[in-house]
């Protein structure tokens, strides 16, 4: 995979967690026990996948750091 291609696929991967955090009740501010509930689950995975890509960039960085 090139270079350009990872960093699309970054960003791809990232644009997937923010549009799953996109919810109808999140954006309009509907507020019940049961929306609250949902929307604590969509950011406890949405923080889980942001710390995994996280791990991915860095590895990739430091791989391309012992390259050099």
């Amino acid at each position: 995979m090139t270079e350009n291609e990872q960093l699309t696929s970054w960003q791809n991967q990232l644009v997937k967690i923010i549009n799953d955090l996109n919810t109808p009740h999140t954006l309009g501010g509907i507020t019940n026990e049961a929306n609250r509930k949902h929307d604590s689950f969509l950011a406890r995975r949405a923080l889980d996948n942001l710390i995994i890509l996280s791990e991915e960039i860095n590895i990739a960085r430091e791989q391309k750091n012992d390259v050099k």
